[in-house]
């Protein structure tokens, strides 16, 4: 796809969309005449703001969280060792949860590991 537009078109389109989204500040009315800074200014704002932090942090742990869950499935009822800085549990995976996996030892003992505990799985 090949798409054509006039510069000067799509940096008032983004000069509106930002003022639309994120209003004006005083640091917009200073630059105003220069568009591409008040762009810039406008998304710095925005970028640094501690709900969009919260925002990135949540969906990065979800997506590590959610990928790593698919890594476990794949040893699901089979001997593994998971490594966690408090030390290696070896046992049976017998479940993996939304963010926890359940490891049977040879003992019998079942222990459950938060994904953001565990540094390493492989199998026995």
């Amino acid at each position: 796809m090949k798409l054509i537009v006039n510069e000067k078109e799509l940096k008032e389109y983004f000069r509106g969309l930002c003022s639309l989204v994120w209003g004006k500040d005083q640091r917009d009315e200073e630059v105003e005449d220069d568009k591409e800074e008040a762009v810039r200014c406008s998304l710095r704002k925005e970028l640094y703001e501690e709900e969009f932090a919260a925002f990135l942090q949540e969906s990065h742990s979800d997506l590590q969280r959610d990928s790593f869950r698919k890594v476990l499935l794949r040893y699901l009822h089979e001997t593994v060792e998971l490594g966690t800085d408090a030390g290696s549990v070896t046992g049976v995976l017998n479940e993996v949860g939304r963010d926890y996996a359940e490891i049977i030892e040879s003992s019998g003992s079942r222990v459950l590991i938060r994904f953001t505990q565990i540094n390493y799985v492989h199998e026995v």
